[in-house]
């Protein structure tokens, strides 16, 4: 198994089944940086995404409460 740092955006979203658009999203709004975290390569047109910097930011992140655990479900009622 090869580990790279970089892959192309298109792999990218192969893999996590995350869509150009939802990346495009996060770039505009300023959660990921364009050169961190995007990467432009002089004479390459696909863009590609820095897997360390993204894995980093992902560590970082708050947790959503959308996944925080109902205890309350838990209890017996």
């Amino acid at each position: 198994m090869i580990n790279l740092e970089c892959v192309p955006i298109s792999m990218y979203c192969r893999a996590t089944g995350e869509s150009i658009e939802v990346i495009n999203k996060r770039v505009r709004t300023g959660i990921w940086q364009e050169g961190r975290h995007v990467l432009r390569i002089y004479g390459v047109r696909e863009r590609w995404i820095d897997l360390a910097a993204v894995d980093e930011w992902a560590r970082k992140s708050r947790p959503s409460k959308d996944f925080e655990p109902n205890w309350a479900a838990l209890d017996d009622h």
